[in-house]
């Protein structure tokens, strides 16, 4: 996780008043020493402001031009924001705001962690857009874009504990809909937590799922992910969640990155449904899964050879060429080994003499590869580190 970055939007490039800035951060922050810094010089004054932040050093830079657009960010700022397009569109500078380290050179400074960092960022940016009227918005880590009335609001709870940090703007909340499921999932929470959020429980309104991203949200930037929330726990029912909800660490199916899953344990609404992890296509034609077959080593329907998964989540039941192919390259390599040329012709011998369980005991070391296989798949699919299908992008609710 680096250091926070926060971009504030201007119609025309220039920097805040330094003086200006200083006394808006002390009425704003009383709490902090805030000071110039000498980092400034003669020849950047035009282009940067350092100031001094309690031990640390902040940088405001002056960007002469547009930020790149990004109609993703600006879609999400809008739900919120109705003017975020007309504000996007009349900018044409920005500054970039960030720590920078120690203000001195002592070793003894402790180097600001993520969540300390984006503090003190947001601090800044609040007074910034108070010193510098006529921003036109804040991008956040450019991933959260938010109207300067909202950042001049809460920047002024950059150093308030849990629950009352401003954790909305530095996260995004993206509500989704996924079969009669309203789910969401966050946008900027892995700056400050490696992962983000992706929330699908069963039974809940749009707003209850995004109050329950929220405070998780808000939760984990102050606790961080080992705070009570692992892997594999179940949470049992509360007041608007009357099942189970399994907590999962894998990839998001949306391309978002690592990401914490929620999700209803029971199948309430009849959507899971069963699929073959190698498939009997396979089976039926590959040479290593054959000669399995024929000494009752390998069957597709086995219980060990499924997966549940809800085609909800994916555009088809269409099995991806790339995965299939994946596990036909895999098995073909077991088959290439000498071991195996030389348990496959004992087999067939063992075979034709009629002496099954000879057979059965030559080829059961690569059935036992397989297995493995079959379970490495199984926590690829279920943890989103492979697909069988390709998923499906987000719908609005």
């Amino acid at each position: 996780m680096t250091n926070a970055v926060a971009y504030a939007l201007l119609e025309d490039a220039r920097l805040p008043n330094v003086g200006l800035l200083i006394e808006t951060l002390r009425v704003r922050h009383p709490g902090l020493r805030w000071e110039s810094s000498e980092v400034t010089t003669s020849e950047n004054a035009d282009k940067a402001t350092f100031i001094r932040a309690g031990d640390h050093l902040m940088a405001i830079l002056l960007m002469p031009a547009p930020l790149p657009f990004d109609q993703q960010l600006w879609q999400r700022a809008s739900w919120v924001w109705p003017e975020a397009f007309q504000a996007v569109g009349r900018h044409r500078a920005h500054l970039i705001v960030s720590t920078m380290g120690s203000a001195e050179n002592k070793a003894e400074t402790p180097k600001l962690g993520s969540v300390e960092s984006t503090r003190l960022t947001t601090a800044v940016v609040g007074g910034v857009l108070e010193a510098l009227p006529g921003c036109l918005g804040v991008v956040w880590s450019g991933k959260v874009g938010c109207s300067p009335e909202m950042w001049l609001e809460q920047s002024r709870r950059s150093f308030e504990p849990f629950p009352d940090h401003p954790y909305s703007l530095w996260v995004e909340i993206v509500p989704y809909l996924c079969g009669e499921t309203v789910g969401a999932y966050t946008v900027g929470l892995s700056a400050l937590t490696g992962r983000e959020i992706e929330f699908e429980v069963d039974g809940l309104e749009e707003r209850a799922v995004t109050v329950r991203v929220a405070q998780l949200s808000s939760y984990l930037i102050a606790n961080g992910l080992d705070a009570g929330i692992k892997s594999g726990a179940v949470f049992g029912a509360d007041s608007e969640i009357d099942h189970r909800v399994a907590v999962l660490h894998r990839n998001s199916r949306f391309n978002i990155g690592p990401v914490i899953s929620f999700s209803s344990v029971s199948d309430r609404f009849g959507r899971l449904k069963t699929y073959e992890i190698i498939p009997a296509s396979i089976a039926r034609n590959h040479p290593l899964l054959v000669m399995l077959s024929k000494v009752g080593l390998f069957d597709p329907a086995k219980t060990e050879n499924q997966i549940k998964l809800r085609p909800d989540h994916y555009v088809s039941e269409v099995r991806l060429e790339s995965y299939d192919g994946a596990i036909s390259g895999a098995l073909s390599n077991l088959l290439a080994t000498d071991a195996y040329i030389e348990a496959d012709a004992k087999a067939r011998r063992a075979l034709a003499s009629g002496d099954v369980q000879s057979a059965k005991l030559l080829l059961r070391p690569f059935a036992e590869e397989v297995d493995v296989l079959q379970s490495a798949l199984k926590l690829g699919l279920t943890l989103r580190d492979a697909f069988m299908f390709l998923p499906a992008p987000p719908r609005s609710p």
